[in-house]
């Protein structure tokens, strides 16, 4: 199995994980839908981001160094950008830590479907 075939996988699982957590819960409604789905969007930029940087890397077209830029600061700009609008529209996942956690889970399985779809050279 390729690497980016796992990646995706395990995305996808995390996807339907979090789905079926979030049906589970009782304080999830349309406005906390529509903030789990942005995680995911922004997820999926960040990891298209991330393997833009690899994909970079690997033609030795940038350093080690910008790779790991690249990579660390999308994920700070993840965590800002996600933090920012949980913090900025009051609901229950700002509020529950259950709806935290939730909201991570939403984020990296975005993340990991976001970085499966940038194609990398061998």
């Amino acid at each position: 199995m390729k690497r980016l075939d796992r990646s995706f996988l395990i995305g996808a699982l995390l996807l339907i994980i979090g789905v079926v957590w979030a049906f589970m819960m009782s304080g999830v409604k349309g406005l906390e839908w529509l903030l789990l789905l942005s995680g995911i969007v922004l997820g999926i930029l960040a990891g298209i981001v991330q393997g833009w940087a690899i994909a970079r890397s690997k033609l030795e077209k940038i350093g080690r160094g910008k790779k790991t830029l690249w990579v660390i600061g999308t994920i700070i700009i993840l965590v800002v950008l996600k933090v920012a609008i949980n913090v900025s529209i009051p609901s229950y996942l700002a509020t529950s830590q259950l709806g935290i956690c939730l909201s991570i889970v939403f984020a990296v399985s975005g993340l990991l479907l976001g970085r499966s779809f940038y194609p990398s050279p061998r």
